[in-house]
């Protein structure tokens, strides 16, 4: 049996490991160490959204988690379509470098899903997300890389004059942008 050692790992951390290995192999099972009660509550939300069997262990300063992936456990979800509208370069009214830190975070970690957005519309601010500058431009690009489609507002480019800064996507108009809107299943608004 395999043993994934994530004491002191980020959650992106631990989940990649644990994708890597299971992506792998077809059927078996592995302990899943980690260092914290927020590493074992992803790691059980990770495989129960799966369908893998769980069973775990809690010592001192750690908890173990034995998973266990067989071929006919696998969930099989609805398919839908959705598409994120991102408005503000940064997530939350807060303080401005949490929610700087936050946005950086949602896009990396959307990466990490299998099911990815068709379409990110970026408008107002959250073309800055686009800059050469910004924490989340590789991720955003490696989202693109995956075929997610990036649709850039152009009224928004031109107000923060960053058009000359866009070097993949689509710049698109506010009525182009309500249509594909409008197409969405399911919209989320960041």
């Amino acid at each position: 049996m395999k043993e994934i050692d994530c004491r002191g790992f980020s959650y992106l951390r631990i989940i990649r490991e644990i994708k890597k290995y299971f992506n792998s192999i077809g059927e078996g099972e592995a302990i899943i160490i980690v260092s914290s009660e927020l590493g074992r509550s992803n790691v059980i939300r990770y495989a129960t959204h799966k369908g893998y069997r769980l069973d775990q262990d809690e010592e001192e300063n750690s908890f173990s988690i034995k998973v266990e992936k067989r071929g006919c456990l696998e969930v099989i979800e609805e398919e839908y379509i959705f598409s994120i509208l991102v408005a503000c370069d940064k997530i939350g009214g807060g303080d401005e470098t949490l929610g700087e830190i936050l946005i950086s975070e949602y896009f990396e970690a959307l990466n990490e899903c299998e099911k990815l957005p068709k379409e990110i519309l970026f408008i107002s601010s959250g073309v800055k997300l686009l800059h050469k500058d910004s924490n989340c431009l590789e991720h955003i690009r490696m989202l693109y890389q995956k075929g997610v489609a990036i649709l850039i507002n152009d009224t928004s480019l031109d107000y923060y004059n960053l058009r000359e800064n866009i070097t993949f996507g689509e710049i698109s108009n506010m009525y182009d942008m309500v249509i594909t809107m409008k197409k969405s299943e399911k919209l989320v608004k960041l």
